[in-house]
């Protein structure tokens, strides 16, 4: 998801849809996407043995390295300390709301 292809859909420019979100929601609709791109991160490692790469291919992201300093900001441990814990850490709190 983007938020070029939800201008898109509602056949608004992208400031406008990001504007009228954020006013909506309280959180910018990039922050938004992001957070729910980890929260499926966060599942697919620990549900399934896709690869980093796959993952972060599947998601959007540039790369693994990209990924995994996103995850990082996002969730506080990096990818290799959340799957030795096994819990999940941004599905458990209110991660996508401000």
């Amino acid at each position: 998801m983007k938020v070029e292809n939800l201008a898109d859909v509602f056949m608004m420019s992208t400031t406008y849809v990001s504007e009228y979100f954020k006013k909506q929601v309280n959180m910018p609709l990039r922050e938004y996407i992001i957070k729910a791109k980890l929260k499926l991160v966060e599942i697919r490692l620990l549900n399934s043995d896709f690869t980093l790469t796959k993952i972060a291919h599947e998601l959007g992201f540039t790369d693994v390295s990209h990924l995994s300093k996103t995850f990082k900001e996002y969730a506080g441990s990096s990818i290799r300390e959340f799957k030795n814990n096994g819990e999940y850490r941004l599905l458990t709190r209110n991660a996508c709301t401000a």
